[in-house]
C-alpha cells in the first residue's frame, strides 16, 4: 500500500451556472470526508450546445429542480440570467485560495437568491469589502482591467479546454491513482466518482479493495435498503442502439431485488432514430456535442461502468462482470433486435450484450443477429422469421410503442418512469429511481421557487 496523502481537488466553476451552485454547496463536505484540500477555480467556459428540441428543454428544467430539491436549495432564476459574469470571475481570481470560497459563497447567494446584478464593478467591490476579503491588488475598479488577473482567468480557462472540461462544474484530481495525471470529473451528479478518487488517494490506494458498499457515496434521500410499501411498476423505456440504455438494464434486476417484490418493471422498447427525426434531433446527437463533450463521453461510460461494476458485485456474490465496448458499426440498426425482444423478453441480455459488450453488429445482416440469438440458446432464424410474419403483430406493437414515446416527450434513452410518473432520463439519476421507489416524493413540477421539504 503507497503512503496516504493529502489529495487535492480542483473546483472549476462559475457564478452563472446554477449546477455549479450546487455543488459549491456539496464539494467542501467531500473535501472534510476525504481530508482533501480544495482549489477553487473560477473558469469562463462558453460550451457550444446544439440546440434542444422543446421536449428536452423542458425536461433540463425540471431536472434542475429535482436537483435542487433532492440538495435542500432553492433558487430565484435572475430576470435578465445569465448576466455577465467576467468581472465576479476576475475579482475571484484576485481573491487568495483560501478565501475564494467565502466569496464564491456570497456571489453564488447574492446571484442565485437575491438575484443581484454581479455585473456591477461596484456591487462586486462592496461585497469583498464587507468579507475583509485580502487582495493583493487595490480593491478598486482597477482590478477587474487589471492584465495580470485577467490572464490568470484566461490560463484557467484554457487550462480546463485542455483537460476537456465539457462544462462547469468540472472537478479535476491531481496525480490520479499516483498515475503523474490530472484526472477530470464534470456534473454535480459525478461527485461521487470525485469523493471516491479522493478517498483512494487519502487512503494511498489505486483501487476499491477495502472500500465496503460504494453505493453509499452514491447519494440518496431514502435510507438505502428501504422496501416499496405498495405496488409500483417501474416503465423502462430503451433501444439497444443506446450505450447508456445498456448500462441501466445492467442494473435493473438490482434495483428491483433492493425495491422488493412489490416491484414490477416494464420493459418499453421502442426505436429512437425514430424519435430523434420526429422531434427534430441528430442521427448521432454525439457528433452535435462539443469537441470536449465529445471525449469526455467515453470516459463517463467508462467510469460508470466501473462503478456499476463494483457496485453489483458487492450487493451480489454470484455477479458476472461487464465490461464495455464502443460499437464500430454505429448507429446500431435495431429494428429486428427489438422486434425479437417483444416476442421473446428473454433474448434481452444477449442483445445488449453483443451490442455494447462483445461488440457484434448486430444490425448488419440477419445472419449476425441470428447467430447472437443461437449462441444465447435461441432459435435465431425462427425468431426472426416470426417477426417478418408479424407473428402477435409485433410490428404494430414496436410502432405504438414509439408514438407513445414521442406522445409523452421522450426525447432519448434510457427513461425510467414510475407508476407513468415524470420522466427520469438518464441512468445516471438511477439514484431518483430507488427513492421514487421507496417512497419518496417528487418535486412539485409547478413549484417555481424549488424549496426542498425533505
Amino acid at each position: 500500500m503507497s503512503k496516504s496523502i493529502v489529495p487535492t481537488v480542483e473546483f472549476l466553476f462559475d457564478i452563472q451556472s446554477p449546477w455549479a451552485y450546487i455543488a459549491s454547496t456539496r464539494i467542501s463536505a467531500i473535501a472534510r470526508r476525504t481530508r482533501a484540500k480544495i482549489l477553487w477555480t473560477p473558469v469562463s467556459l462558453r460550451e457550444t450546445k446544439a440546440p434542444k428540441p422543446r421536449a428536452a428543454f423542458a425536461y433540463s428544467q425540471l431536472d434542475l429542480k429535482r436537483a435542487l430539491y433532492r440538495n435542500n436549495l432553492k433558487v430565484i432564476f435572475h430576470p435578465n440570467n445569465p448576466v455577465e459574469s467576467l468581472d465576479a470571475l476576475r475579482l475571484l481570481h484576485a481573491t487568495p485560495n483560501t478565501h475564494r470560497e467565502q466569496l464564491a459563497h456570497a456571489l453564488y447567494h447574492s446571484y442565485w437568491i437575491k438575484n443581484d446584478d454581479i455585473s456591477d464593478r461596484e456591487f462586486l467591490l462592496a461585497i469583498a469589502k464587507e468579507l475583509n476579503i485580502p487582495s493583493e491588488y487595490p480593491l478598486d475598479t482597477s482590478i477587474f482591467t487589471n492584465p495580470t488577473i485577467q490572464e490568470r482567468l484566461r490560463e484557467a480557462t484554457q487550462r480546463a479546454e485542455a483537460l476537456n472540461a465539457p462544462d462547469v462544474p468540472s472537478f479535476v484530481i491531481n496525480n490520479y491513482q499516483n498515475s503523474g495525471m490530472d484526472r477530470l470529473f464534470c456534473g454535480q451528479d459525478r461527485l461521487h466518482f470525485v469523493e471516491l478518487a479522493l478517498e483512494q488517494a487519502s487512503r494511498g490506494v489505486n483501487s476499491f479493495k477495502g472500500f465496503d458498499n460504494i453505493v453509499n457515496y452514491y447519494p440518496r434521500c431514502v435510507k438505502r435498503g428501504t422496501k416499496s410499501d405498495r405496488e409500483r411498476t417501474l416503465k423502462f423505456w430503451f433501444d439497444f442502439a443506446s450505450p447508456w440504455s445498456f448500462l441501466a438494464y445492467t442494473q435493473l434486476e438490482r434495483i428491483r431485488r433492493e425495491a422488493g417484490d412489490k416491484v414490477k418493471i416494464e420493459y418499453m422498447p421502442f426505436i429512437l432514430g425514430v424519435l430523434f427525426r420526429e422531434i427534430g434531433v441528430a442521427d448521432i446527437p454525439l457528433l452535435k456535442m462539443s469537441k470536449s463533450r465529445q471525449k469526455y463521453w467515453p470516459i463517463d461510460l467508462q467510469d460508470w461502468t466501473n462503478f456499476w461494476n463494483v457496485v453489483d458485485s458487492q450487493s451480489d456474490p454470484n455477479h458476472k462482470p461487464f465490461s464495455f465496448k464502443w460499437a464500430k458499426v454505429f448507429p446500431i440498426r435495431t429494428i429486428t433486435a427489438l422486434r425479437v425482444f417483444l416476442l421473446e423478453p428473454k433474448t434481452i441480455d444477449c442483445l445488449f450484450k453483443a451490442s455494447w459488450q462483445d461488440d457484434i453488429p448486430i444490425g448488419t445482416s440477419e445472419e449476425v443477429l441470428a447467430d447472437v440469438l443461437n449462441k444465447g440458446g435461441f432459435d435465431g432464424p425462427a425468431l426472426i422469421q416470426a417477426t417478418k410474419n408479424n407473428v402477435n403483430n409485433v410490428k404494430d406493437r414496436l410502432r405504438k410503442n414509439t408514438e407513445l414515446a414521442v406522445e409523452r416527450g421522450l426525447f432519448g434513452a434510457p427513461i425510467f418512469q414510475v407508476d407513468d410518473g415524470p420522466l427520469i432520463w438518464g441512468q445516471d439519476r438511477i439514484n431518483e429511481v430507488e427513492d421514487l421507489l421507496a417512497g419518496w416524493k417528487d418535486v412539485d413540477q409547478n413549484d417555481n421557487e424549488v424549496f426542498a421539504k425533505l
